[in-house]
């Protein structure tokens, strides 16, 4: 049932032996950390996981996190809803000598006491998932003035020749002597 809110922790043992299966929302605004990534205040996120017995450890939990969080697009610089759909596939852990065990098998998730942090495993499960530079789908490269006149400088009359410009205040030098190729002769005389 999506309606109640996901627990905080969970008896790892319990959910793995019973096979335990959680669908749940969790409030965003009850993940500081996310949160304070956000371009704004947010809904919840739906999560769905499945806890099931792993040979090597306490036992393995697999979902999805679905939502929207609302970021800015790097390329507008307007907020937009950015729609979040993220598979998780956990191992549960007591240890660091367990956690080196299984870590070619999926993600590892440290237990504390026994018990499984629900919202903190989430969180950073989301936090790992949003992009480094979000850009909204529909958003136009932008034309910034500085950059029209720089294009126009750069554009020359046909029958021109200059040294060619990697920017306003910078021009290449094609007089100087290659520093490869007196390089090269030094090589040569030795």
């Amino acid at each position: 049932m999506k309606d109640r809110p996901i627990p905080v922790k969970l008896k790892a043992h319990e959910a793995v032996a019973n096979r335990q299966k959680l669908e749940a929302n969790v409030a965003i605004d009850a993940l500081p950390r996310l949160c304070a990534a956000l371009a704004g205040p947010a809904g919840m996120l739906n999560v769905t996981m499945q806890f099931d017995p792993h040979p090597k450890t306490v036992g393995r939990v697999s979902g999805q996190i679905q939502g929207q969080l609302p970021l800015i697009c790097q390329r507008s610089l307007e907020v937009f809803l950015w729609p979040l759909d993220v598979p998780f596939d956990w191992i549960m852990v007591r240890d660091e000598a367990e956690e080196e065990r299984v870590l070619a098998d999926a993600d590892p998730v440290m237990l504390e006491e026994e018990q499984l942090l629900l919202r903190d495993a989430i969180e950073d499960e989301v936090l790992l998932a949003i992009p480094l530079i979000p850009l909204a789908p529909d958003a136009p490269m932008p034309i910034l003035p500085e950059a029209e006149t720089a294009a126009a400088k750069t554009k020359k009359p046909q029958g021109e020749t200059k040294a060619p410009q990697i920017g306003d205040n910078f021009e290449l030098d094609d007089s100087r002597p290659n520093p490869f190729l007196a390089l090269k002769g030094q090589l040569r005389k030795g």
